[in-house]
């Protein structure tokens, strides 16, 4: 679920193009040899498997790209010293989702992918025509909460809070999965200063 976050994030905000997400390093090394990513993600826990493969394949492949390291285990790890110059961060899964959007931030900024625009642009504008309570719930809901979460902090029932997603969601002429999407893009979307 983080991996498809990541990547949802990176192609829709950076403009890049996510070669895939993968399960396993050794399908992380058969996308690396196919076509070599500039920012590699890879989970530090890999079960019996050793993320070094992909790294270092990575890094053969790919001269200029760049690692970051997602872990649950993020306070006790450290790249190892041939890897460190190429890692922008270790985030830790358990830190809120602002810790990872912040890091792509950063890499993004200094990147040179920022003349890419979201396909979404026209809808991410729009929340700026919804009603603050309306956007709040956007805030929220950009944050990964469930609709119980969203009422007890906005202090409205459940149903009040289903009925505002579906009026939001009409609104902006998406779907309710669509909308969620839509939030996480609208609340990393200040990345990007719109004319």
């Amino acid at each position: 679920m983080v991996g498809q976050s990541i990547a949802g994030v990176l192609s829709e905000l950076a403009g890049l193009v996510v070669l895939g997400v993968c399960a396993s390093v050794a399908e992380a090394c058969a996308l690396i040899r196919q076509s070599p990513p500039q920012l590699l993600v890879l989970d530090v826990e890999l079960g019996a498997e050793n993320y070094r493969d992909a790294a270092d394949l990575h890094l053969q492949l790919s001269p200029r790209g760049v690692l970051l390291f997602v872990t649950a285990l993020a306070s006790q790890f450290t790249p190892p010293g041939d890897l460190a110059e190429r890692t922008i961060a270790v985030v830790d899964k358990a830190e809120p989702f602002d810790e990872l959007l912040l890091v792509l931030k950063r890499w993004w900024l200094n990147s040179q992918q920022q003349s890419a625009l979201p396909g979404c642009l026209q809808q991410l504008q729009a929340i700026q025509l919804l009603a603050p309570r309306e956007q709040r719930l956007l805030q929220e809901l950009g944050c990964g909460l469930l609709n119980k979460e969203i009422a007890a902090r906005l202090q409205l029932s459940v149903a009040t809070v289903e009925t505002y997603r579906k009026g939001v969601a009409a609104k902006l002429g998406v779907s309710g999965h669509e909308l969620v999407r839509l939030a996480v893009l609208a609340r990393a979307f200040s990345w990007i200063e719109v004319c």
